[in-house]
């Protein structure tokens, strides 16, 4: 079909134009409010590799075998039960496997 850009389709474009500009504008805030997520998410694994290191300290100090599969295993669990089917639990799984290997990465070069 040949359409001829007339008024009704002008005013047609200019309605379609405001509405992507609306969605990009809430796109742009959800965007911004993830950015603020990962900020907070980031310092808050931070901290928890910081109480992971005074642990490990301690346990050493001690004479605390540094690994405990059965603590893991419990907080991953834990976490399962309470994200209330939210998030997959391999996924739960593997994002907390992912943060404590970091944080013993992060505690062998301390």
């Amino acid at each position: 079909m040949n359409y001829v850009l007339g008024i009704e389709n002008e005013s047609r474009l200019e309605s379609f134009s405001s509405i992507l500009a609306s969605m990009s504008e809430k796109i742009s805030q959800h965007r911004k409010n993830i950015d603020d997520l990962d900020l907070k998410i980031l310092y808050l694994i931070q901290d928890r590799i910081d109480q992971a290191i005074i642990i490990r300290g301690l346990k050493t100090e001690q004479g605390i075998p540094l690994f405990t599969p059965e603590r893991e295993k419990d907080l991953i669990n834990r976490l399962i039960e309470k994200s209330a089917g939210r998030l997959p639990g391999e996924v739960i799984e593997d994002i907390w496997k992912t943060i404590i290997k970091g944080g013993k990465r992060t505690g062998d070069s301390q």
